[in-house]
């Protein structure tokens, strides 16, 4: 990731000493998760909440829900709500995280303590209008791509975990799932919302 991106999200901060709660949303593939491995590299007091967590079990899924997994219907948006609006009040609470081996949620695997200085939600999701929670985050950041860069990344990443078994397989749901759940953020207006765009 180009370090001009992580300086600029510090220099934000700077100017905002205050920022408890930071939602990072983009499109998948945007390089959320890389963002915040840098931010942690620099600042390891940080704690990220993956909004992954929050996908459904693959056993709440019927087939449908199994082939478009990742769009906005196979998550707990509500359960999402309610914990950021726990964390914004209280400053801690235990997280889910995602375990990208089994590929589904782990309950209990973040935890956010009353000293921890500042937070990181990010997940596609984070801000959007049906979720409720952007008011939530002292400052909201939206990660900008090329939607056919972020195609060649997830094609790419769903053959390294698994998704699929070939690079075509790979573009495919990339093009089918990614990209229009894309679309459907993009249309949300989650960027023009953002108070930054990195």
């Amino acid at each position: 990731m180009d370090e001009s991106i992580t300086e600029t999200f510090f220099s934000a901060l700077q100017q905002r000493p205050d920022i408890y709660m930071v939602g990072i949303a983009g499109v998948p593939g945007s390089g959320k998760t890389t963002l915040c491995r840098s931010i942690i590299a620099r600042r390891p007091d940080v704690v990220v909440v993956p909004m992954d967590g929050y996908h459904l079990p693959r056993s709440r899924l019927d087939a449908e829900g199994m082939l478009r997994r990742g769009a906005l219907h196979t998550f707990d948006g509500d359960a999402f709500y309610r914990d950021m609006l726990s964390l914004r009040q209280t400053r801690q609470g235990i997280f889910p995280g995602f375990d990208h081996a089994e590929k589904d949620p782990r309950p209990g695997a973040v935890r956010v303590t009353p000293d921890a200085p500042l937070v990181i939600v990010e997940g596609i999701y984070v801000l959007m209008k049906s979720w409720r929670a952007e008011p939530l985050f002292d400052l909201r950041v939206f990660l900008d791509c090329d939607l056919d860069e972020a195609v060649n990344r997830l094609t790419i990443r769903h053959v390294e975990t698994g998704l699929a078994s070939t690079e075509a397989e790979g573009r495919n749901r990339a093009i089918t799932n990614d990209r229009v759940n894309a679309e459907v953020i993009l249309a949300d207006g989650c960027r023009e919302r953002a108070d930054l765009i990195l």
